[in-house]
């Protein structure tokens, strides 16, 4: 590990800094950072399709992608675009999102100091923690109840499902909240790997570590619903973009049903990734500000030249 030089500057930032930097990593590393990402994502795509695309289409008698040119088509066109839809592939991203940083987070780490490492390696790395992911994340940050109560959704089709989309929407907020006042359980599982229970009395159990971090002076709070306005600015600019180019160039209102059903979730986990991005550099930040983790590097870093000094001198 490179502790004297690392590949991105560990020292203070501002919170347009972050941001900043964020894009140069992208730009950087973009197709490690797309492959870490896309494995994830694509799944989570087509299994939030599978569970909810029906509701592009409930209630209506024009089911059938023909006969564009017919009246009754309009009608059956302003009948399918529905609310239902809408709500319930943004609330089910908004609280998926953070997964998208089960394997960009070890990566963003291994970039820090120089480490290669391979997609084989990245899973295997978060598979080890998968125990406490599955808990920590899955449980307790709503992402498994938010699918049993789509899957309900889903079950129920044309059948009355207002209730579970209000559910939905409560998960959605306990969820934000809980991610603005602790943003970092990511990176304290897969890159400190803080156990969930004590094995022995010098360990630092998750819960514990995660009220230590999270008192920072930063502002930790401010630079997470920063972030989220940058995400929601970068969804509706890529989503506005797309249904401009399927009205104007493409001229056909049909168009704009797949932009919803492909684009909106396409888009949300676009901006999902780069939030991930931002919100492990702040963590980096809040490292700096209350642990001198950048003078920690300086120190293990010349640490480890003695160390070589002396193996040299044993020679």
């Amino acid at each position: 590990m490179k502790f004297d030089n690392p590949r991105i500057a560990i020292r203070r930032r501002k919170t347009y800094e972050l941001m900043d930097l964020s894009l140069h990593v992208i730009r950087t590393y973009p197709i490690r950072l797309a492959l870490a990402m896309l494995v994830v994502i694509v799944p989570m795509l087509f299994l939030n399709d599978f569970l909810i695309s029906h509701l592009l289409l409930i209630d209506s008698e024009y089911t059938s992608f023909v006969h564009h040119d017919r009246p009754e088509y309009k009608i059956a066109y302003a009948d399918t675009i529905k609310a239902p839809f809408i709500t319930t592939m943004i609330c089910l991203v908004i609280i998926q999102a953070p997964i998208v940083s089960v394997l960009s987070v070890v990566l963003l780490g291994q970039i820090v100091f120089g480490i290669k490492s391979s997609l084989r390696k990245l899973i295997s790395e978060s598979l080890a923690r998968f125990g406490v992911l599955f808990w920590s994340v899955g449980c307790l940050r709503g992402i498994i109840p938010g699918l049993l109560v789509v899957q309900e959704i889903a079950i129920r089709n044309h059948q009355s499902y207002e209730d579970h989309i209000g559910l939905l929407v409560s998960i959605t907020l306990y969820v934000v909240i809980l991610r603005v006042v602790r943003p970092f359980i990511f990176e304290i599982i897969l890159l400190e790997k803080t156990p969930l229970f004590k094995k022995s009395k010098q360990q630092i159990t998750l819960s514990k570590r995660s009220r230590g971090i999270h008192r920072s002076r930063t502002g930790v709070g401010g630079r997470v619903m920063s972030g989220m306005i940058m995400s929601m600015i970068i969804t509706t600019s890529l989503i506005g973009g797309m249904i401009f180019f399927a009205t104007t160039f493409v001229n056909q209102h049909q168009t704009t049903l797949w932009v919803l059903r492909w684009g909106l979730p396409i888009s949300m986990w676009m901006a999902a990734g780069f939030l991930s991005i931002v919100r492990f550099l702040n963590y980096l930040d809040v490292r700096i500000e209350m642990e001198g983790w950048e003078a920690e590097l300086l120190i293990r870093a010349e640490a480890e030249k003695m160390k070589e000094r002396i193996q040299l001198g044993n020679v």
